[in-house]
């Protein structure tokens, strides 16, 4: 799996995993707004940390895929699994 790869799943499963964790950290109740924001800082800490554990020539090659592979589908698999996991969890019937 070539390394572009390994980077978007990381991130589709990150944020599954993180929609999950504001549903039972109830992020949500101090404002949607706060849980967007964590979102976001969860995903520029990622890029960071990427930027640290990829060697320089492999940063050189990716370029700006590094910061934009998988933002899409972390955003929305995050959106995603937020929601379910908050009716499934919060407000079963």
């Amino acid at each position: 799996m070539k390394l572009e790869d390994k980077i978007y799943w990381g991130r589709a499963v990150g944020g599954c995993i993180l929609g999950l964790f504001t549903t039972i950290l109830r992020i949500d109740r101090f404002g949607s707004v706060i849980a967007i924001l964590l979102a976001i800082a969860v995903y520029i800490i990622s890029a960071f940390f990427l930027r640290v554990f990829i060697n320089s020539e492999s940063r050189s090659l990716l370029g700006r895929k590094l910061y934009l592979t998988g933002s899409g589908t972390y955003g929305a698999l995050w959106l995603l699994s937020w929601i379910l996991s908050y009716n499934l969890i919060l407000h079963p019937q």
